[in-house]
């Protein structure tokens, strides 16, 4: 029986390369080989390495992961940063990637090895094959330059990644290309926040993660995806006699022109108005991160503290500086069983910016222990995205469906509430 490694690069372009391969070669032992260091930053790769293990466990294939050693990759295409996508910077990648699978599948007792690069529309094909070629060669094994983009396969790539809600990545991988394709917006693929910031990368491999154990225990999954205006922390801090006050930020404040300066000139229960820039104080006791729980309209610069400082700041002068911003976002609302349920728990995919959040393996024993009562149609769990900023995951599921979600998983008990 022949043995043939498949080099992996991304979900999309192995979804339908795959399936013509098992097709093509049926008596052949398929292994995928999931090797991409070039891939930037770490939570796109991890993200595109999760969604290739969902399309490899539906076709029944081994995949393997390889190591992410950026170094070496950033090493190897040293000086080539400005090149365009299918530029020399593109072939010293593919040299780097197939070397590394053809070097794997020799040692594994491979006799051919292949690339779902092939696929993709962004590459070359002929680059790749001379490429691949000149390794195989170098290893004395084979290479299969296949072309499944003719004849409508490059289509039914796109319809099969549509029809599985399979992740598709909106440039090709690497940190070089990231800035040629989108310039400065690109520093925004870079940010990384703590937790799993809303309409995040974090919060998509969250979920993404929950789909792949799910479909494991053979539940039915629907994801949906809804644009929202996010809201991004840079920095801020509330100071009395310049000593920092413990605080957050509550989300949608803007920023403080400067740095404000000025005394509280009135007080509404817990709330407090600074004489500047509209500032507000939030008393809190305990002194915790709380989620929205209506959208918010307006935009004071909003600071949570704790209750214990509420003398000190009415009887001081506050220096506050904050800097924030505001952009358009996609997050995601995922069904796990059936829409119509009576019973839908409703789990945040988001965490708060203290950390607080609904762990991973608490959603998975969640499914596993119910896994009957979700197969039958009793219950449903909804992940939901956006959750902390106004409840946006439960409103976009209130708007697809016209019910509203029943129970809810606090962000901090991991509990029904």
């Amino acid at each position: 029986m022949s043995k043939i490694l498949v080099h992996i690069c991304c979900a999309p372009d192995a979804v339908y390369f795959l399936k013509r391969l098992r097709q093509d070669f049926p008596h052949a032992y398929i292994k995928g080989f999931f090797y991409d260091p070039n891939i930037h930053p770490y939570e796109e790769y991890k993200l595109r390495y999760v969604e290739t293990q969902r399309v490899c466990n539906e076709l029944g294939i081994e995949l393997e992961e390889g190591e992410y050693d950026v170094e070496a990759w950033m090493e190897k295409v040293k000086g080539y940063e400005k090149e365009p996508e299918r530029g020399e910077r593109c072939k010293l990648c593919f040299d780097f990637r197939l070397e590394r699978s053809a070097k794997f599948a020799k040692e594994e007792g491979f006799t051919t090895f292949t690339t779902t690069l092939l696929m993709s529309p962004k590459k070359k094909f002929e680059q790749l094959k001379e490429s691949g070629e000149e390794i195989a060669e170098k290893y004395s094994i084979s290479f299969l330059a296949l072309n499944y983009r003719k004849g409508g396969g490059t289509q039914e790539m796109f319809t099969l990644s549509k029809d599985r809600e399979i992740y598709h990545q909106d440039y090709c991988g690497c940190v070089h290309g990231l800035f040629n394709q989108k310039g400065e917006l690109a520093v925004w693929d870079l940010v990384s926040c703590s937790g799993r910031q809303p309409g995040s990368k974090e919060e998509t491999l969250f979920i993404k993660s929950i789909r792949a154990f799910a479909e494991e225990l053979s539940l039915p999954v629907k994801e949906f995806e809804f644009p929202f205006l996010n809201w991004f922390l840079l920095e801020g801090k509330v100071e009395i006699d310049k000593k920092i006050i413990p605080s957050f930020v509550e989300p949608y404040s803007q920023s403080i022109r400067g740095v404000a300066k000025g005394e509280v000139y009135k007080h509404v229960g817990d709330e407090l108005y600074l004489s500047k820039q509209y500032v507000k104080i939030k008393l809190l006791e305990p002194f915790q991160d709380i989620p929205l729980r209506e959208p918010k309209l307006t935009t004071h610069p909003t600071f949570l503290v704790p209750y214990e400082y509420r003398d000190v700041f009415l009887n001081s002068r506050v220096t506050a500086t904050l800097k924030t911003e505001f952009r358009s976002s996609v997050s995601r609302l995922m069904v796990i069983g059936n829409v119509e349920a009576e019973r839908r728990v409703g789990i945040p995919a988001d965490t708060l910016q203290d950390g607080a959040g609904v762990s991973k393996s608490f959603v998975e024993e969640l499914l596993s222990s119910y896994s009957k009562d979700i197969a039958t149609g009793r219950l449903s769990v909804l992940i939901l995205g956006a959750e902390s900023f106004g409840r946006l995951g439960s409103r976009f599921f209130k708007e697809l469906t016209g019910v509203d979600v029943n129970e809810f998983v606090d962000y901090r008990q991991n509990v029904f509430v």
